[in-house]
C-alpha cells in the first residue's frame, strides 16, 4: 500500500487553517499585554502638593495617562510631615524613607516609592516645615515623580502587545493569500 504524496494543492488547505488559527493566537496572546501595559503607564506615581499662601493645599497624583486631585484643604488643617522609617523587603535590609503629610483629614504620603535617602525625605519635611512657619508671599511646591518605572514596564508591555497585533495582522493577510491559492487550485 503506497502513501499519497503530498502536493502543493493538498497542502493549501492546512497552510489556510494554520495561519489563520496562528493569526487568533496572536491576537488572543496580545490581549493581556495590551491590558496590563496601559494599567502599568496609569500608576499615579507623580505625587504634587502645592499650597498658597494663606490659602487652599491641593494634592494630586498623576501618572502618564491621568491626573487625579486626591485632596484639597485649608492650610490651617495642615498639622505638618512626619517622615516614615522602615526596613526594605530586599536581602541586606537598608532603611528606606518616605515623607507623610499630616492633616486634620488623614495622611497623604509625599512620595509613591520609599526613598534609600533620608536626606531626600528630610528635604521635603524641612521645606513643608519652613512654608507652616511662614505662610508668607511664596506658594509652596513639593513635586517627587516616580513614574519612571511604569514608564518602562507598561510601555514595554504596550509595545509587546502591539508588534504581536502586527505580526497577526501579517498573518491575516498571509491566511488570505492561502485562501486564494486553495480557490484557485480547486477551479483548475
Amino acid at each position: 500500500m503506497s502513501e499519497p504524496q503530498s502536493t502543493y494543492s493538498n497542502d493549501e488547505p492546512r497552510r489556510s487553517r494554520s495561519t489563520a488559527i496562528a493569526a487568533v493566537a496572536c491576537v488572543l496572546l496580545a490581549l493581556p499585554f495590551l491590558v496590563l501595559g496601559p494599567y502599568l503607564l496609569n500608576a499615579k506615581a507623580r505625587i504634587e502638593l502645592r499650597c498658597q499662601p494663606g490659602g487652599v493645599c491641593l494634592l494630586f497624583h498623576t501618572s502618564w495617562l491621568t491626573r487625579d486631585e486626591v485632596a484639597s484643604f485649608a492650610l490651617e488643617d495642615v498639622q505638618g510631615v512626619k517622615v516614615e522609617r522602615t526596613r526594605s523587603a530586599r536581602r541586606n535590609r537598608v532603611p528606606i524613607f518616605r515623607p507623610t503629610l499630616v492633616t486634620a483629614h488623614g495622611e497623604y504620603p509625599l512620595f509613591y516609592q520609599w526613598a534609600t535617602e533620608e536626606t531626600e525625605a528630610t528635604r521635603v519635611e524641612a521645606q513643608v516645615e519652613q512654608f507652616l512657619a511662614n505662610p508668607g508671599d511664596t506658594p509652596l511646591e513639593v513635586v517627587r515623580d516616580d513614574r519612571d518605572a511604569s514608564l518602562r514596564v507598561g510601555g514595554a508591555f504596550t509595545g509587546v502587545g502591539l508588534l504581536l497585533l502586527v505580526f497577526a495582522t501579517w498573518l491575516a493577510l498571509r491566511t488570505r493569500a492561502h485562501l486564494r491559492a486553495e480557490r484557485t487550485s480547486a477551479s483548475a
